[in-house]
């Protein structure tokens, strides 16, 4: 009997309820006048299945709450036999976190009846419930550990488009990325007699989604003659991961044709794994919530075995991705380095390509170059556009593979100093331990190395780079907020921060040899437009998608007679959804002045055109753009992440908290209104604060004597 809560009616399933031998459909609606159907699982006998729910039933909705749409009532599984089953109970998970046994119903199915399976192995399921109480503190650890276990064993199904629909959801697995709280999802679709009008997507069964969809795929059209719009096939999304969701979640994605049909044409169970940003994740480590989570696993039956291991598993794993909680000793101070013979380095890039992390490589074995018989090496396990740069310098630069790279190679065996540069380059570390060379290690990245590698790396590859952390000779990052999120790494006192750098000397010659008015003409700005500028590349950890999200407020709120323009200028890739989806947001603000200028040669002439200068980033450790901003003295709007307040104070900048676009726009407002009486003193505080500590002229030459420092103390 349906629970007075909810109404609901099985309407497909095997006549008689004789289980057939092969796969088979049970289906029919659930809902309820207040509450919300968010997700549906069957048991069939001991084995649990995970269903589609949120499917259209007009008819139910109307009748039940009066109202057609989300979240709508209809449901369906794909069950599998189960040996010797005798019963079906099909449960609901309404808004509440709260599963309801919904139906049930005895059934007939051949063989012998089958144990409850086994509880998932390794120290997943611990790190789950953590995750799992930290979004829904008030659901008790007990319920929580029986429903990530029985999720870990429950079989699912997932949709693919069939004909008269073709297509593909991309870069979507069983485990699939996620930053800053969100999916990009993109794909294609297409019909063979009809046109889509319009893509839906949900994540959270009450909140659809559209999608960006008639994106160019010229591909599709040559390999799938006859589709309608086959060559504008592509579609794209930015969706919001709903924190509470059950997991795994069902991304479900809906094609409305154009005789007015809607029809599903992809489902996908997945787990998300986040990557990338602050997002919703494992708490600080706490000891007590270490045991009650374990015990709550332990009573729901895990680990199935070998218990001692998989806690220890689960014990280091948390301690190494948990956020810090405590403020950070500040780290050991260098002695000064002592004059040293001329040194030859080796310098080990994950790529050669116009990128933050090689670009410091770059102006790192410059400075290097310069400095009285030195020598400069490059290995890069990949080829790409700044060999020629360095080759410019006279430095030569090696393709290794880091699998294959021969110790006995002279640019191993002949550094005094084997320096490698971002997480990816670990191997480089462990190298030099292994023919007894000091190494040096840059991270630039503001994520854990379990984090970061979490749909790359197996478990033991990531211990291993986590391993180079202790066999470094120093561990250097450009911003104390960086260092904070790999603190639990450090060994021997080994961790350095010395920021990164930029060439003021440089933008001051590039400044007085610029008229700003002529910029602006030749970029079309008139004396009086007020330009905004967001300038790096267009990525959603950058917050683009963020900075367009203030402009309709901006223009609500400015002053008349105040001409707003916005600029982002930064490279994209030649196919690239989260570039589209910026576009076509843009477009949606129809009278805004929105312009997207790409890569450019010369990026310091928009920071000498613009009025003000905004960064959005979700993320960053300690941006080179922010510094430049401020080197030309422009007034700043910044988000207040990792290491940009190591940079700037409240006196020097506007800041705003990331992923808020309100506060990104109040913050924005307050600096035009500063333009607007001419008050320039946060772009000359900004400068006062930056050049005298991120200079160049000043900071290679600390890089360069801890090169000095590690070469006078070899490695073991």
């Amino acid at each position: 009997m349906t629970p007075p809560d909810w109404q609901s009616a099985i309407e497909i399933h095997p006549t008689g309820w004789v289980c057939p031998s092969e796969p088979f459909w049970v289906a029919g609606w659930v809902a309820s006048p207040a509450l919300v159907p968010v997700d549906v699982r069957a048991w069939l006998g001991p084995m649990p299945f995970l269903g589609l729910s949120g499917l259209p039933r007009p008819d139910k909705e109307i009748a039940t709450r009066g109202r057609a749409g989300p979240p709508q009532a209809g449901f369906s599984f794909l069950l599998k036999p189960v040996p010797g089953a005798n019963n079906l109970r099909i449960e609901v998970r309404d808004q509440h976190g709260r599963w309801t046994e919904i139906f049930r119903q005895p059934v007939t199915s051949a063989g012998t009846p089958l144990p409850a399976p086994p509880a998932p192995s390794g120290p997943e399921p611990l790190l789950d419930l953590l995750r799992a109480h930290q979004t829904r503190p008030g659901e008790s650890w007990s319920t929580l550990a029986q429903e990530i276990l029985t999720a870990a064993v429950a079989e699912n199904f997932d949709v693919m488009p069939s004909p008269p629909f073709q297509g593909a959801l991309e870069e979507m697995g069983p485990r699939t990325a996620i930053s800053y709280d969100h999916l990009l999802v993109t794909g294609w679709i297409a019909h063979r007699e009809q046109r889509i009008t319009a893509l839906t997507a949900f994540l959270d069964t009450s909140a659809p989604r559209p999608l960006l969809h008639g994106l160019s795929r010229p591909d599709v059209g040559s390999l799938f003659p006859g589709l309608v719009d086959g060559a504008r096939s592509r579609f794209a999304g930015y969706l919001r991961i709903p924190p509470a969701a059950p997991r795994p979640l069902a991304l479900r994605i809906f094609a409305d044709l154009a005789d007015g049909r809607r029809e599903l044409v992809f489902l996908k169970r997945f787990r998300p794994v986040l990557v990338s940003g602050a997002g919703t994740d494992l708490p600080p480590f706490s000891r007590w919530k270490f045991a009650r989570a374990s015990w709550a696993l332990k009573q729901a039956g895990w680990p199935a075995s070998d218990a001692r291991r998989t806690l220890r598993e689960a014990w280091t794993a948390w301690r190494h991705a948990a956020p810090v909680a405590d403020a950070l000793p500040p780290t050991t101070t260098e002695p000064a380095a002592t004059a040293s013979r001329p040194l030859r380095v080796t310098l080990v890039s994950h790529n050669l390509n116009f990128e933050g992390a090689p670009l410091f490589l770059l102006e790192y074995a410059r400075y290097l170059a310069t400095l009285p018989g030195w020598q400069v090496r490059v290995v890069s396990p990949s080829e790409g556009p700044l060999r020629a740069a360095f080759a410019a310098l006279g430095v030569a630069v090696t393709l290794a593979d880091p699998s294959e790279s021969s110790d006995a190679s002279p640019e191993w065996q002949q550094a005094d100093v084997i320096v490698a540069n971002t997480l990816v380059a670990t191997w480089a570390v462990h190298l030099a331990h292994r023919i007894g060379k000091p190494a040096i290690l840059y991270v630039h990245e503001s994520v854990n190395a379990r984090r970061f590698f979490a749909l790359q790396l197996d478990r033991p590859a990531i211990e291993r780079v986590e391993q180079a952390f202790a066999l470094a000779s120093r561990v250097v990052f450009i911003a104390d907020a960086a260092r904070r999120v790999h603190a639990a790494l450090e060994r021997s006192a080994n961790f350095r921060v010395i920021p990164g750098w930029i060439d003021i000397a440089r933008i001051d010659a590039y400044a007085a040899a610029h008229d700003r008015a002529a910029l602006r003409r030749e970029l079309g700005l008139t004396d009086d437009a007020v330009v905004f500028a967001a300038i790096g590349s267009l990525m959603p950890r950058k917050g683009q998608h963020v900075f367009l999200s203030t402009v309709a407020r901006l223009r609500s709120l400015a002053p008349a007679g105040a001409p707003l323009v916005f600029l982002l200028v930064g490279g994209q890739a030649p196919i690239d959804p989260y570039a589209d989806l910026l576009r076509a947001q843009a477009a949606g603000l129809p009278g805004a002045d929105i312009r997207f200028i790409g890569h450019s040669a010369d990026p310091y002439r928009f920071f000498l055109t613009a009025d003000v200068f905004v960064c959005a980033s979700l993320e960053e450790a300690l941006p080179r753009v922010v510094m430049e901003a401020a080197a030309f003295g422009r007034l700043i709007v910044t988000t207040h992440v990792n290491g940009i307040p190591e940079l700037l104070g409240p006196e020097d900048a506007w800041f705003a908290p990331p992923d808020d676009a309100g506060r990104l726009a109040d913050a924005m407002l307050a600096a035009l209104a500063a333009q607007q009486r001419g008050d320039f003193s946060r772009g000359q505080r900004a400068r006062a604060a930056v050049a005298p500590h991120f200079d160049s002229a000043g900071l290679l030459p600390r890089h360069a004597d801890l090169i000095r420092t590690v070469a006078a103390v070899p490695s073991s």
